[in-house]
């Protein structure tokens, strides 16, 4: 979420997050990413587009440019394409006000909340490995 610096620059908020699950599903997950890293990478974006929706209904609304500045990244490769990523992105130029609203617990919002973008990550964290790997075995047709 871009905000700017001091000297007018913008700069950006992010969370990292890491998915654990039983060592089974993290070494089935391994194995299909080096059989099939596209799949994957095709999975993360689809999960990663339903959260971005909830973002979106979670988030404060007053003339809707903050609502309609979240979008997905991705997918994004890192380490010659071991990892693959998606981001769930929101204000730049358009609203550089998100991290204000986002981190703002005092505001009262008529629609949305603050910690709209945080608060699905955190709910979403425990599942979200589960339902790539489910999407998955359904693109693989097993």
């Amino acid at each position: 979420m871009p905000a700017r610096n001091s000297a007018g620059q913008f700069v950006s908020s992010s969370f990292k997050l890491s998915m654990t699950g039983g060592k089974a599903m993290s070494d089935r997950m391994r194995r299909l990413a080096k059989s099939t890293p596209e799949a994957i990478a095709a999975a993360l974006y689809q999960e990663t587009e339903i959260e971005a929706k909830e973002v979106k209904r979670r988030t404060p609304v007053d003339q809707g440019t903050l609502r309609s500045s979240v979008h997905v990244v991705g997918p994004l490769w890192r380490n010659m394409r071991k990892f693959v990523y998606t981001l769930i992105a929101c204000g730049g130029p358009a609203a550089p006000y998100a991290v204000y609203v986002h981190e703002n617990l005092t505001a009262f919002h008529k629609v949305g909340q603050a910690k709209f973008l945080e608060s699905v990550i955190m709910e979403s964290r425990p599942y979200i490995a589960a339902r790539v790997a489910r999407r998955l075995k359904f693109l693989k047709g097993a």
